[in-house]
């Protein structure tokens, strides 16, 4: 009935054939989760996987916060795959693989390290109104946040109105970037042994992070140009006890997606029907390549369970460590550290001066002439397995391989001679992703970068051919 060359389809194959040999009769409770890991010896996304394809049969069914159960007996339909949904991270190879990649240099490994150009940033500009600022109030480096209030607040409710929404500046706490004002929206908003659901694949960061954290982890899938698996998780909410999400509806790492308004609205009323509260990361929103800026979640938040961050020195300074926070618990932020108040009064200056947006044209019309060029080269040396999807915005590439392809492996080889690449495996927690691998193209695409993607291109080829003859 199903594909039993994967685990999964294995596995359910298994459970069907005992189900029908009356092992587990109808109205019985099948063993949990953890039990069928533990006698299959497999992952929890596996052994999930092969319950939803039983599931999807009409063989069994769940039962929020019970388990699943055996349906009477009826006639079965034909089986359709669902993504996968993962738990419980564990990420001792992650940590060591990308230990190692961190010796690396950026410079000599641009398709690696997820950053952008540095002659894209505005320096000479900022260093001109920073210099400004010190001798205007020299106060900043004596009171240091005794300094006068910060008028950044109010410019970035000024550019709220661009993305659909009316917060005003008392409504903005001003950060040292996303990563601290997630981590702190989820000490305020669960507790260790909470399960907590995010898209997959998702950033090294958030995975570390949850893991450090004690949580509990469901992988919700998401397309490479769509984003989210909206039914996927709706199935979750019905059957688990999600205390929070952390999910970006714009270009999210390390795909790239992007959610439609409609996708957006229905994730946010999706969560509001189970009063799960949600962290927008956005941090990429602003790097788009249409016409307009996409709206966030928080465009479309109509309960206040929408918890707005971002990380505005990405796209002006990475030095600067600047972000912001939109969120009903701002008082619980208050402990946080916030930004040096030079640097906040030279991002308001910044903004005020009518230099801002001209350097986001610039800079989200260089990077999608970069992910045009990086994307022509792959598609003209990689063989036509490797897939990859049209770039909306950010800059990465993700490019998918057929199922049981080894991306560390070709890792592996490819450092032997100075290439260095994100394998799939480092954005997700139980190595389900080892197929795919990440490319960054925020630099320019030169010649010895354009020689490196053919030279990778050719290892694929040489592994794909190896792949087939096992």
């Amino acid at each position: 009935m199903w594909d039993r060359t994967t685990r999964y389809g294995e596995l359910a194959s298994q459970l069907h054939a005992e189900i029908c040999a009356g092992e587990f009769r109808p109205g019985d409770k099948l063993p949990s989760i953890r039990a069928l890991c533990s006698r299959f010896k497999g992952s929890s996304a596996t052994v999930t996987h092969a319950l939803y394809l039983l599931e999807d049969a009409g063989l069994i069914a769940a039962r929020p916060r019970s388990g699943f159960y055996v349906r009477e007996r009826q006639v079965i339909v034909g089986p359709q795959p669902r993504p996968e949904v993962a738990a419980q991270p564990a990420l001792p190879a992650q940590r060591a693989l990308l230990r190692e990649l961190d010796q690396l240099h950026v410079h000599e490994q641009p398709m690696l390290f997820a950053v952008i150009d540095p002659e894209l940033y505005p320096v000479v500009a900022l260093q001109r109104i920073m210099t400004a600022q010190a001798r205007r109030n020299p106060s900043f480096f004596t009171l240091g946040d005794m300094c006068t209030e910060s008028p950044l607040s109010e410019q970035l409710a000024r550019r709220g109105r661009l993305m659909g929404c009316n917060w005003r500046a008392e409504d903005i706490t001003v950060t040292s970037g996303g990563k601290f004002s997630h981590r702190a929206l989820l000490r305020v908003l669960i507790k260790p042994g909470d399960t907590v659901a995010i898209a997959s694949p998702a950033s090294m960061r958030l995975l570390w992070d949850l893991d450090a954290m004690g949580l509990n982890v469901l992988e919700i899938p998401a397309h490479p140009e769509y984003g989210l698996s909206i039914d996927t998780l709706e199935f979750v909410l019905k059957r688990e006890k999600v205390a929070a999400c952390v999910f970006s509806a714009n270009f999210s790492h390390p795909t790239g997606g992007l959610m439609s308004d409609e996708a957006k609205r229905r994730t946010v009323g999706l969560l509001a029907k189970y009063g799960v509260p949600l962290i927008e990361d956005d941090h990429n929103g602003e790097l788009y390549f249409g016409k307009s800026r996409p709206l966030p979640f928080k465009a479309f938040d109509q309960a206040g369970l929408v918890h707005y961050i971002t990380n505005l020195s990405d796209l002006v300074s990475p030095g600067m460590s600047l972000g912001f926070a939109v969120t009903n618990l701002r008082r619980e932020l208050e402990f946080m550290p916030e930004p040096a108040p030079l640097f906040q009064h030279t991002l308001a200056a910044f903004m005020a001066s009518g230099l801002f947006e001209p350097h986001l044209r610039r800079l989200r019309q260089t990077l999608a002439a970069y992910a045009k060029m990086h994307r022509a080269a792959v598609q003209r040396h990689f063989p036509p397995e490797a897939c990859s999807h049209a770039v909306l915005g950010g800059h990465w590439l993700w490019v998918e391989l057929p199922r049981g392809f080894d991306s560390v492996a070709l890792l592996r080889r490819a450092l032997t001679v100075g290439i260095a690449f994100a394998p799939g495996q480092l954005f997700c927690t139980d190595g389900s992703l080892n197929h795919c691998l990440r490319l960054n193209m925020g630099m320019p695409l030169t010649d010895r970068t354009e020689r490196n993607i053919a030279a990778l291109g050719q290892l694929i080829s040489e592994e794909l051919a190896q792949l087939r003859t096992e």
